[in-house]
């Protein structure tokens, strides 16, 4: 073994270490709320449709979210139903069209 191999050694190990903990810190970060938001929307949105094709009320769906964490503001609830309706539509468009072609 020359001596330059235990030299880098030690510095590869420490930089190797140092690497870690930069790893281990960056996988703390979380989303940012707006996303965390956005994710459980997702989760939620059957549900949400479900309750509104039975005429359970906007506010009381709204304040249900509330209660469990999820606040939205009426037109940002709005919007999102728009953006995942928009998205079911799209998704329903292309599965007919690849039925078509099959």
């Amino acid at each position: 073994m020359s001596v330059n191999d235990t030299s880098t050694n030690p510095a590869g190990g420490h930089l190797a270490a140092k690497a870690l903990q930069a790893k281990e810190a960056l996988l703390t970060l979380q989303p940012k709320a707006q996303h965390q938001k956005a994710e459980l929307f997702t989760l939620l949105y059957p549900t949400i449709v479900e309750l509104l094709n039975k005429h359970v009320s906007q506010k009381a769906i709204l304040d249900m979210l509330q209660t469990q964490g999820l606040k939205l503001h009426p037109s940002r609830f709005k919007g999102l139903m728009a953006a995942h309706a928009m998205a079911a539509r799209s998704s329903q468009d292309h599965r007919s069209d690849e039925e078509g072609t099959a």
